[in-house]
């Protein structure tokens, strides 16, 4: 089962690396991701598709919560906000805020998303 979490993140060097990383490094595999900066130019509005990858024997065959993931991403300094999505609704009782930037509204290519092949 796939999940998705939103991120709220601040524009900083290597944010979007280290959120990557951070996700990537504690048992979830990345299946696609969108990120689009906010009409500020302040953040990044990311929005990150994964699912729990099983572990390689001899470790336990048992997958790591999805509802872990938060917490873990949390950490990261650049972080304002995080929102656990399952099956593309927020598993939390806030509305979800993924704004549009301004500077994808008109522009060819500026709804850029990458899909898994």
């Amino acid at each position: 089962m796939s999940f998705s979490l939103y991120v709220r993140l601040k524009k900083a060097e290597g944010s979007l690396v280290r959120l990557l990383g951070q996700i990537g490094r504690r048992g979830y595999d990345v299946l696609g991701v969108r990120a689009e900066l906010s009409a500020d130019r302040k953040a990044f509005d990311v929005l990150v598709e994964f699912e729990p990858f099983m572990p390689v024997p001899p470790a336990a065959q048992e997958a790591r919560p999805a509802e872990v993931l938060p917490r873990l991403v949390e950490k990261l300094v650049e972080v304002e906000k995080v929102e656990l999505r399952v099956g593309g609704s927020p598993a939390t009782k806030e509305p979800p805020p993924a704004p549009k930037s301004k500077a994808a509204a008109g522009k060819p290519g500026g709804d850029m998303q990458f899909l898994q092949e």
